[in-house]
């Protein structure tokens, strides 16, 4: 299926996206719980700029952010808004009923305010937790990829500099001694790659 290759190339493009940000690990969570969130709210064709600014002011990765809205797309989006209105119908009453072809938030609001306010009221109850389950597993995951990646790295320094060691009995001047790669050589490694250097970790 053609279609899903080009979607798991994309999930990844993303993904390595959002790891090569040189950002702090909060940030990055911070900015991509905060597209989820964003992502729950009936407000299309508005949620990247919500959730652009709402990373402005909570100081999170404007990147994740914009890939946090992703959790809602054309994909989905019918069955995922249907979710929306029954969870947000359980909490506020309305008489309108739910339309597929009515989905953007001009269109709502013409169906009428109490509808528009279920939407809202169902994409709040069911986005907070997965706003804060998004911030702790991206936390968690951003960490344990710094982490294997820097392990690589020195591993890559320690088989570079085992090659350059002079064999025993050997005269003249010896190598020069490898220096083991900073944390500026790292950031340097990524941009160099364009964020596509092929690390699968």
């Amino acid at each position: 299926m053609e279609w899903w290759g080009r979607l798991r190339r994309f999930v990844r493009f993303q993904y390595l996206r959002l790891m090569r940000q040189s950002a702090s690990a909060h940030s990055l969570a911070m900015g991509l719980a905060v597209g989820v969130f964003v992502g729950f709210l009936p407000i299309i064709p508005f949620q990247t700029v919500v959730s652009l600014a709402l990373a402005f002011v909570l100081r999170g990765n404007p990147v994740g952010a914009a890939i946090g809205t992703f959790v809602s797309n054309p994909l989905n989006v019918i069955p995922f808004y249907a979710m929306l209105y029954w969870v947000g119908g359980l909490l506020w009453h309305t008489t309108v009923a739910f339309d597929p072809s009515h989905l953007d938030m001009t269109h709502m609001l013409e169906l009428g305010l109490d509808f528009f306010l279920v939407m809202c009221l169902g994409g709040v109850v069911l986005g907070i937790p997965a706003a804060l389950a998004t911030y702790v597993l991206t936390f968690r995951g951003v960490n344990a990829y710094r982490q294997r990646r820097t392990i690589k790295l020195l591993h890559a320094w320690q088989a570079r500099r085992d090659a350059e060691v002079v064999p025993s009995g050997q005269t003249g001047l010896a190598a020069p001694r490898a220096t083991p790669p900073s944390q500026t050589d790292r950031t340097v490694d990524a941009e160099a790659t364009g964020g596509h250097d092929g690390d699968r970790s």
